[in-house]
């Protein structure tokens, strides 16, 4: 028997996004209707009580099947369906409707919400209701629920990727990121709204801010939480008075020690290779819930997915095209050591300064020219851009510049070349910079889909373009 009994609950803001629907009116009312199989009755019972018991207004009628076959069956009739093989879509067509990915609440057991919509883009007033149903199931309120009921663990061990074991008690309701990278893994693992404080890559200006702004209405408060946090230092003060549950950063920080004084788990990340990232995504979802070790596996099911279609074009490249790689000056390169040498070499290029140590390199132009680049790629950060090599009379004797190969890389969310979730479209519009006539991948489309489907943002087919140009 599921226990009962001591479930905490705090008041939940529902995070609703928005439908890809041009006219969102009420429908149809009435209670949301939730069918779940019978071996599942506590758990559903619980969650459907706990977010009641925060939401008075919303009611609920609540049914259960003896078989994952029978609750299938009664998806044309159910608002919200709980099932394990939740991959499965219900077997259910719509004329004109929306069924929701997958939320995993538990290892085995997952749930969708299924909306109604007429043709002319009306749809359901419920489901609000029932997309904040489910956030709520599997964020920390619904993760504290099967706590108390011994169906998920109130801690988790993990060996960070500066091979400390960590140990972090469950859930984690609020996070500090120091590292700029773990911001946008915990983005891409649904976990956007449990950042208490983060820092940003490439933040700068007020077009970029404005997009994040876009991406999560509380950027503000979480960019502005700690007025002093880096890989240098950090305002302890500050982020004590958070009260944050976990501290992400790079196993580069110099500031671990003195923030020990916290007493909190604190998880180290190093992604400078695209199996890294991958490790990076499967280690932060391990501590976040099972709907966020669901959402990394996804994301590294879809990397590899993108990356092998990349592959196949760019791999038979007999002569592959030398790249000099500038950062934030333009006699600043990149070593064969950083994520961003892996990135040039997946889309068929060859990282001219991959023989250079550790990370960011000054060079000269004596030592570029001995290089012979064929393509410069410039960073969106720093200040850097690409009128300072075209501009410039010392850089004209470069072949990349005299043959007008000289391109920045897209920075939306983030600056596509760093280790983040979204370098894989930076690998993408590498391959086809550097061979229009050979990679054929729609960027376009994989753009827009992808934070869609990471981000929760629908961006239009004009903006996705301009991206990929």
């Amino acid at each position: 028997m599921f226990r009962r009994g001591g479930v905490l609950l705090v008041l939940i803001a529902l995070v609703l996004g928005s439908l890809p629907l041009a006219d969102v009116r009420a429908q149809s009312e009435g209670p949301v209707v939730v069918v779940g199989p019978e071996s599942a009755r506590e758990p559903i019972e619980a969650w459907v009580e706990a977010y009641g018991a925060v939401n008075g207004a919303v009611s609920f009628e609540v049914q259960f099947e003896p078989s994952e076959e029978a609750v299938l069956n009664r998806a044309a009739e159910a608002d919200v369906l709980f099932y394990s093989d939740y991959e499965q879509d219900p077997p259910i067509e719509f004329e004109c409707g929306v069924i929701s990915e997958p939320y995993v609440a538990l290892p085995e057991l997952g749930a969708r919400w299924l909306s109604s919509v007429d043709c002319g883009d009306t749809v359901s007033s419920k489901t609000p209701i029932m997309r904040g149903f489910l956030q709520f199931v599997v964020g920390p309120d619904g993760q504290q629920v099967a706590i108390e009921l011994g169906l998920l663990p109130d801690s988790v061990e993990v060996v960070d990727q500066a091979g400390v074991t960590v140990t972090v008690p469950q859930p984690v309701r609020r996070i500090i990121s120091a590292y700029s990278m773990a911001t946008y893994y915990a983005y891409t693992l649904g976990a956007g709204d449990q950042l208490a404080a983060a820092t940003y890559l490439g933040m700068g200006g007020s077009a970029r801010q404005d997009i994040m702004r876009r991406v999560d209405p509380d950027f503000d408060r979480v960019f502005t939480a700690i007025s002093d946090m880096s890989q240098d230092s950090l305002n302890l003060e500050e982020a004590a008075a958070l009260q944050p549950d976990l501290i992400l950063t790079s196993a580069r920080t110099t500031w671990l020690e003195t923030a020990g004084e916290l007493g909190l788990p604190i998880i180290r990340f190093e992604g400078e290779s695209p199996e890294r990232l991958q490790a990076a995504m499967e280690l932060l979802g391990a501590v976040l819930g099972p709907n966020a070790a669901y959402r990394a596996a996804q994301f590294n099911a879809y990397y590899d997915h993108v990356l092998e279609q990349v592959l196949s074009q760019t791999e038979a490249i007999a002569d592959p095209a030398r790249v000099y790689f500038s950062g934030t000056d333009p006699l600043r390169t990149a070593s064969g050591e950083m994520y961003q040498a892996s990135m040039i070499e997946a889309a068929g290029g060859e990282l001219v300064s991959a023989d250079l140590p550790g990370y960011w390199n000054d060079v000269n132009l004596e030592q570029v020219l001995t290089w012979e680049p064929e393509v410069i790629f410039v960073v969106t950060y720093g200040g850097a851009s690409v009128e300072a090599i075209t501009e410039s009379e010392e850089w004209a004797v470069v072949e990349a510049v005299q043959a007008g190969r000289v391109y920045q890389l897209p920075h939306f969310i983030s600056p596509w070349d760093t280790p983040v979730p979204d370098s894989i479209l930076g690998i993408i519009w590498m391959a086809q910079t550097l061979y229009p006539d050979q990679v054929t991948l729609d960027c376009a489309s994989q753009v827009r889909g992808f934070y869609a489907r990471f981000y929760d943002y629908r961006m239009s087919e004009e903006e996705a373009q301009s991206l990929c140009e």
